[in-house]
């Protein structure tokens, strides 16, 4: 039965809509049900289906007896677990009709129910065609999306050396290799790992110990492919074949199956990974090793005189050249290799090396299998360019499928065939763009064929900004990677396998943008989704990972930064939990410390159990001078003997599974509190007068300062800084161990995104460390107002040949937030700052613009029965008692006017009626006046007016202060009388917006 829709389908989203459907000729059928799925929840009438239900959020059940979905949103809005249960629907027979789409992206699992016509987009607003279902869930074969709750992330070792490559055995022995040349093995059964082994390797560059793979029958001969740099003075790679134990290399063992020459008087691309197919053939990836950054972030085509190691054409399209190509062979068991059939030349060397099986690739990093259809996927590295022009596209990372042999283009081509231009490096003359269908070498340093196969384009690729085809893999630096493809049914061993889902579903990497997607491929191998699975929430820079044959994912992260020992690199291991789960143990303690008798509330109430159903019961092991047993989520014990304290929680669900979580606490010591007291005001200092403070120390067992307390055993110091107030830690990588309470925004910021992964605080990477940037631009306003910007737009050449990607998800303040916290790299350490008194006086001089930062720590001297000491600090900064509007830490009803490079100048203008600006944790003790500057443009002879007000905590806290701002004036007055710091809200009463109002700062005053 088919039904129209009379009316705009918008009329749907509003609340209380009428959804006018007429019925096409009789109308004897069962019950319906139309599932709307819109941005907006609403309520409608439905005299056309029985009912109507609109939904934000599409559940499985939702569509169990739905006849028609309509989907009012757009496709890109739709989550992966609802696009699931939207295929399942139309296996069933299910109906979709989307709303008005030039082009549903990403999703070509909908193709086959275009063509049965089951999903139709309709933009006839005036008339929407709705087909009823007739469902058959029997019919439905795609698996159910496993909820993300089941997934575990179990660490095994940490930190790494640089890791490169894993393999595992079939016993789920993992081995993993370091770019220096360390072999190590972790044992799943000991829990144990240890290096094994060292392989002398080249480290310049980007070589040295690249890959690793095992034979197929490593159970029984223990060979092993690895692919290396050797050390010498013959620029080459190796790929050598040794014997394999957990006690090492046999490097007696060692055959050199293949050798490649390269060059080392230039980075980079190295590439290096190596993987086996159904047949025992061996693949190998090697990189152009071409210095591709005197090339504007354009293609490397420079034929001038002695510039071959930076002509991408010597290599990656030159058909007599090992480099930039993906090479097949078939090793024999005497060490030698032969060619198999089908590859890109002929067995006879006449068309070009018969060892070529993929051709045209620039950093081919990574490789993966299809095993079952011996089809070969790998993610090749794109250049730095962040621009489209005439000499070519802006630059793609791709990720490629090879079901036959090929030439994928570069350096000609790079994304879908995207071409280049043929330009002279000489002359900077421009010529005519690369044929896709016939590409031609002609550069002076090709030595093979100069008309080359056509190009192939990729399979997915994607740019620094959104990439539309596919646009769920972010913004950003790109570092793509490829695993395995998952085979559910090949897995030896159950229990730990992932679900049927991700059967034959490709996983894929980024190791910038810190994710793991998972890509569908119908069974011709063509593209139809790539979804996200892991995120940098929980990923430090995936470099390598494989399936195990227990079906546990394993995933080398090598942590932020190039050419280092990373902090935050690590071995983990991904599998899914399935039946009963282990409920989570999380401990609060009312307190850790105090005298005794010391009473103490317990509580579990933080703890968990994704199963809702399991009954849980809680246990508290408490040992100490005295221990204490406790049951119940909430418990309350008095702690009468002084000690150290260890707590225990056992969390336990009715299937017997178990959790604990840990804390200490000491009984018979209090933690020291610690105060400063300033005459005048906690938050700001007025230029020309003292700052006059006071520290008090407070400490239950040791007294006070002249009481108890010794004025020497006080650490108090006083910096004075100008700009941000951001000490940097050593490291990026030491942040993740690190307390985020007290850390910079723009220093979140950087951890957060892929500043990390090019720029080092002390040392040069790819990019300047933040050392030398704020030499060069420290405390130059201006500078400050245009790195924000390229931070956002990105930029090139103004640090040697390197490319900053763009980021364009970052906001101004983000921006300038992040330049903020480099500016500050150079500041005094913590260790120089000036040792004061713990009372006294600090002149300020008139026309100061620094910032005061007042820091104090006290360490007891330990509690009864010689309790352990605790130490307490604090620190309060003063600054200018002005305070910019634009910068508020809250705004509504308000918009920054004013571009980034007019500073100071620009203002807040209202624009909506509910308007209001707030600033946190603000002093006003002995402010007595605000001075706000602002400007009303009102028409000329009126008197135009607006009230504003002052309150404390929210919009509608304690009222403290009105004025009126007049537009007759450009400041006002306020006048408090008030103490202590709050949270401040400036409140525009006047529910008029067609006054234009526009705030500039706020100045507090003593008088």
């Amino acid at each position: 039965m088919k039904y129209k829709l009379k009316g705009s389908w918008k009329q749907i989203l509003f609340p209380i809509a009428v959804l006018c459907v007429w019925v096409l000729g009789s109308c004897e059928q069962q019950s319906s049900l139309l599932v709307v799925r819109a941005d907006v929840a609403s309520q409608t009438q439905e005299p056309g289906f029985d009912s109507v239900m609109v939904v934000t959020q599409l559940r499985p059940d939702d569509l169990v007896m739905a006849s028609h979905l309509l989907v009012a949103s757009a496709p890109a809005t739709l989550d992966f677990n609802e696009r699931n249960s939207i295929e399942r629907y139309l296996e069933a027979g299910g109906e979709v009709t989307f709303v008005c789409q030039d082009t549903i992206y990403n999703w070509g699992q909908l193709l086959p129910f275009f063509a049965s016509e089951q999903v139709v987009i309709n933009c006839d607003e005036q008339n929407l065609s709705l087909r009823q279902a007739d469902l058959d869930y029997s019919q439905v074969t795609t698996p159910e999306k496993p909820a993300p709750d089941r997934l575990k992330r179990q660490v095994l070792v940490a930190p790494l050396r640089e890791p490169m490559c894993i393999a595992v055995t079939e016993e789920s022995l993992v081995y993993w290799i370091e770019r220096k040349g360390t072999i190590n093995l972790y044992n799943p059964r000991t829990d144990d790992y240890k290096e094994i082994d060292s392989l002398a390797v080249y480290t310049g560059e980007e070589d040295g110990l690249l890959g690793l793979v095992l034979d197929p029958d490593f159970k029984h001969n223990q060979w092993a492919y690895v692919f290396y740099s050797p050390p010498g003075d013959e620029p080459k790679q190796h790929v050598s074949r040794f014997r394999l134990t957990p006690e090492g290399l046999d490097h007696e063992s060692e055959i050199v199956i293949i050798e490649i020459p390269t060059q080392r008087d230039e980075c980079c691309h190295s590439a290096g990974d190596l993987e086996i197919d159904l047949d025992g053939n061996l693949y190998l990836s090697t990189g152009d090793d071409t210095f591709s950054r005197d090339s504007d972030g354009f293609t490397p085509l420079d034929e001038r005189p002695g510039r071959s190691a930076w002509d991408s054409q010597k290599s990656s399209s030159n058909t007599l050249d090992l480099r930039g190509k993906i090479l097949r062979i078939h090793p024999e068991a005497d060490g030698s290799y032969t060619i198999p059939d089908g590859n890109l030349f002929a067995k006879d060397g006449s068309e070009g090396r018969p060892e070529i099986y993929v051709m045209g690739a620039r950093n081919p990093f990574t490789l993966g299998m299809n095993k079952k259809k011996n089809w070969l996927f790998w993610g090749d590295v794109g250049p730095d360019g962040n621009v489209t022009s005439e000499r070519g596209p802006s630059a793609h990372d791709e990720i490629n499928i090879a079901k036959a042999p090929g030439n994928y283009g570069w350096p000609y081509f790079n994304a879908d065939n995207k071409a280049y231009a043929d330009y002279d490096f000489e002359t900077g003359d421009l010529g005519a763009k690369f044929d896709p269908q016939h590409p031609v070498n002609t550069s002076v340093n090709n030595t093979g064929a100069k008309d080359l196969p056509p190009a192939v384009p990729a399979m997915l690729y994607y740019t620094f900004d959104e990439t539309e085809q596919f646009p769920r893999v972010g913004k950003g630096s790109r570092s793509v990677g490829v695993g395995d493809v998952y085979d559910y049914y090949e897995m030896k061993r159950k229990g730990f396998q992932f679900p049927l889902y991700y059967h034959n579903k490709l996983f894929a990497f980024d190791w910038a943008r810190d994710w793991i997607m998972v890509i569908s491929l119908d069974e011709e191998g063509d593209f139809l989704s790539i979804e996200p699975f892991l995120d940098k929430s929980v990923l430090a820079s995936p470099i390598n990972m494989t399936f195990g044959p227990d079906g546990a994912l394993y995933v080398l992260e090598y942590g932020i930064g190039y050419f280092t020992d990373n902090h935050d690199s690590k071995l983990i291991r991904l599998d899914f939990t399935y039946g009963n789960r282990a409920p989570e143990a999380n401990i609060e303690l009312s307190a850790t410390n105090g005298s005794v008798p010391l009473e103490v509330n317990f509580s579990a109430k933080g703890s968990s159990d994704l199963d809702e159903q399991d009954e849980l019961e809680y246990i508290w092991l408490i040992e100490g001078p005295k221990e204490i047993n406790l049951t119940g989520v909430e418990a309350t014990a008095t702690l009468t003997e002084p000690g150290e304290y260890e707590v225990l929680l056992v969390v336990k669900d009715n299937h017997n599974a178990s959790a604990t979580s840990r804390a200490s606490l000491i009984a018979g010591n209090a933690k020291p509190e610690l105060t400063f007291e300033f005459a005048d005001n906690s938050s700001f200092y007025w230029p020309g007068r003292s700052i006059k403070y006071n520290l008090v120390v407070n400490d239950k067992e040791d007294g006070t300062i002249g009481s108890g307390v010794n004025e020497n055993e006080v650490a108090i110091s006083l910096t004075h800084y100008e700009g941000s107030d951001n000490r940097a830690p050593a490291s990026l990588a030491l942040l993740d161990g690190m307390s985020q309470d007290g850390i910079a925004p723009g220093l979140r910021l950087i951890q957060s995104s892929d500043c990390r992964s090019c720029h080092k605080i002390n040392e040069k990477s790819i990019g300047p460390s933040f050392h030398e940037v704020a030499e060069r631009y420290d405390k130059d306003y201006i500078a400050k107002e245009v790195l924000a910007k390229k931070i956002i737009g990105g930029g090139v050449g103004n640090w040697g040949d390197g490319a900053m990607p763009a980021h364009p998800d970052f906001t101004v303040k983000a921006a300038k937030e992040i330049v903020d916290f480099i500016f500050s790299v150079n500041d005094a350490p913590a260790q120089e700052a000036e040792k004061i008194k713990t009372k006294g006086s600090i002149s300020t001089p008139k026309g100061s613009q620094a910032n005061y930062r007042f820091e104090a720590k006290y360490t007891d001297h330990g509690g009864v029965k010689n309790t352990a000491s605790l130490t307490a600090l604090m620190e309060v900064t003063l600054t200018l008692p002005v305070k910019q509007a634009e910068a508020a830490d809250h705004k509504s009803g308000f918009v920054v006017e004013g571009s980034i490079e007019e500073g100071d100048r620009r203002f807040l203008r209202r624009e909506g009626k509910e308007s209001y600006f707030a600033f946190e944790d603000i002093d006003l003790t002995n402010i007595k006046r605000l001075e706000l500057s602002y400007q009303i443009t009102a028409a000329t002879g009126t008197d135009e007016s607006v009230l504003i007000e002052l309150h404390r905590g929210s919009v509608d806290g304690e009222l403290l202060s009105t004025c009126e701002l007049s537009a007759k004036n450009k400041q006002a007055d306020m006048r408090l009388e008030a103490k202590g710091a709050s949270d401040i809200y400036f409140v525009l009463k006047s529910q008029e917006t067609s006054v234009p109002i526009g705030i500039d700062q706020i100045k507090f005053h003593l008088n």
